[in-house]
Parts: C-alpha cells; structure tokens; sequence
C-alpha cells in the first residue's frame, strides 16, 4: 500500500476517533436518592384518631368483688400499640384498682390497624377509656361495661412525637382565639381555605401565608387566625417556634 493511501486511511480512522470522543456524554439514567428524613420512635394521637384505626376491641368483665362492694366509674388509660397494632404497654391514669385491672386484662384482646407515617407502620401512644356502671342494688345488683375513645384533655394527653434520640416534641395547640368556621359573615358560604401558620415560642401567631382557598373565604379566615393563641411547640419541654398547616373546610359535605 502506498504511502498516501496509508496517509488517507489514518486521517479517517482519526475523524472517527474524534466525532466519537465530541459526543455529549449521556447523563446517568440513576438519580441519586432522596435524602430522608429521621422517622420518630413514636407518635402521640388523640383517642378520637386511635379510635378510628380499632379492628377488635372487647368489653372488660365486671369484676364481682366489684359489683359486690358498690364499686362503679370510669378507668382511664394511656396505651401504646405497636407497628402491628397490638397494644404493647398501658398506664392507669385514674380508676379504682379493681377495675384498672380488669381494663388492662381486655386490652390483651384489642387489636388497631397499623398507623402509617411516610408510609412506615409506627409505634403509637394514645388513651381509651373503660367505663363501669352498676345496676340495682343487694343481691340484685349487676354490672355493664363499655370502652370508648371519647377522652377528656388532659395536659399529659397533648399530641406530639418521641424522636430517636428520646427527644419529645409536643405539638401546638390551640387554647384561645375565634374559631373560622363560626364566623357569622360566613355562614352558608362554601369552600376552603389553606394556611401556613408561624407560631412563636410565646404562642403568638407571627405570620400566615396563604396556600391555597377560596377568595371570598380568605381574609375573613386569616384574620381570625391571627387572633389565635396556641400552647407553643415544646421540645424537652423548652417552648420553640413552629410553622403549622391549617385548613378550613365550608359548606355542607365538606370536610
């Protein structure tokens, strides 16, 4: 082969070698994974939520050293279920003790749907309460028992998260303002509206940012809301500032 043909066959080769070296890379068809954030050990609901995920639950037996002794009312209990819904750990908050112990033995055969945060079954911490009621009286007399998730506030009940680490952070609640939804101006208008709420470590509302809503709805809504003073964020028991979401439902079927 001559010279120039060898020259020839080089200078192709090259052109190849370069066009292929000038095609933009392909990005990566793998995106890096979301960074995620630390799931709580437990959570704190109300006993109006955790009654909501019951699957079984059963009457407490009277006890006849009760029923006998005249002995009636209410037991009060903080329970913790765990991923699988089965109750784990319980706490008598009041009851006389004869009726404690028939309480915590029907909670052995109580049985809640797993709660979900971010997907993830998580440990719950909540109340039910078991209430006894006597009647007649002498040898005549009987029990009847019930259980129920209608529980009194209690500031022990307050909502919140245990972390990890065992830090406890309590949510904010509400303690005084006008409530939204009451609003005379109102009355029979239909919508919603949706607020991000700062509140401070005093308990004072320090802003509201709209998200979303009916226009009619909003400025009546974000005025009552500024009005509103909660029981701040605690964290370890030191009160701190928090960002909140609300939202305001009008208007018959509207939740």
């Amino acid at each position: 082969m001559r010279a120039s043909e060898n020259e020839m066959i080089g200078k192709f080769f090259a052109r190849i070698l370069l066009a292929t070296c000038l095609q933009p890379f392909a990005p990566s068809q793998t995106s890096p994974p979301a960074p995620t954030l630390a799931q709580p050990m437990r959570i704190r609901v109300s006993a109006a939520v955790l009654g909501g995920f019951l699957e079984h639950g059963v009457k407490p037996t009277y006890p006849d050293p009760a029923i006998r002794g005249g002995i009636k009312g209410d037991v009060t209990l903080v329970v913790q279920t765990n991923e699988s819904g089965r109750v784990v750990r319980s706490l008598a908050v009041e009851g006389d003790p004869l009726l404690v112990a028939a309480s915590i033995e029907a909670l052995k055969d109580f049985q809640f749907r797993p709660y979900l945060l971010s997907g993830k079954p998580i440990s719950v911490e909540s109340q039910i309460v078991f209430k006894f009621k006597l009647h007649g009286s002498g040898e005549g007399a009987h029990g009847t028992t019930e259980y129920s998730f209608d529980v009194p506030y209690r500031a022990e009940f307050r909502t919140g998260a245990i972390n990890q680490d065992g830090t406890l952070v309590l949510s904010p609640r509400k303690i005084s303002g006008p409530d939204p939804v009451t609003l005379p101006q109102l009355s029979g208008k239909q919508g919603s509206v949706y607020l991000k709420v700062k509140v401070g470590s005093d308990g004072r509302v320090e802003s509201v940012e709209v998200l979303g809503g009916d226009e009619q709805l909003v400025a009546p809504v974000v005025d009552a809301v500024k009005q509103s003073v909660y029981e701040p964020q605690s964290v370890n028991g030191v009160a701190t500032p928090s960002v909140i979401q609300e939202s305001y439902h009008f208007g018959a079927g509207l939740r």
